[in-house]
């Protein structure tokens, strides 16, 4: 704003409203939406890929030596039933519940990951709940945190 002038200039004035009182036409940079993306967590051995929409997340998890899964927290209630989608292609895969969230797995080379690594986005659908997420970026994230558990996704 400091582009503007003095406080006391009409310029100043017509920034504050654009910026800051909603008297412009985009609205203030505090208050856009941030796009969700994919990112890379690791912890204890553990390696995630993962993507947050609100109380909802679909992730990538791995550890050396062990199976690759993936994790959709959010949706709750049984695994009998979920379904996975990828750009609107339904994959068979069996779920589990566990603590609040439906795992499945994702073999290095299965259909449902390479879809997952190189798709536009996956829907989760379980117990009349539904959980959509972009995979922009999941090919890089997936990639890394596979590569540290020795995978070749």
């Amino acid at each position: 704003m400091f582009h503007h002038g003095p406080a006391s200039s009409p310029a100043y004035a017509a920034c504050v409203a654009r910026q800051c009182s909603g008297g412009g036409s985009e609205a203030p940079a505090q208050d856009r939406a941030v796009a969700p993306r994919w990112i890379t967590h690791s912890a204890g051995g553990a390696h995630s890929a993962a993507i947050h929409l609100g109380d909802r997340s679909l992730n990538y998890i791995c550890q050396r030596g062990g199976k690759a899964l993936i994790g959709v927290a959010g949706l709750g209630g049984s695994a009998q039933g979920t379904r996975i989608s990828v750009d609107g292609r339904a994959y068979s895969q069996s779920f589990i519940a566990q603590n609040g969230i439906l795992y499945t797995t994702a073999d290095s080379g299965s259909p449902l990951l390479r879809a997952l690594m190189s798709g536009s986005g996956v829907e989760v659908a379980s117990a009349g709940r539904r959980a959509g997420f972009p995979l922009t970026g999941s090919r890089a994230a997936i990639a890394q945190a596979a590569a540290a558990c020795g995978i070749r996704p």
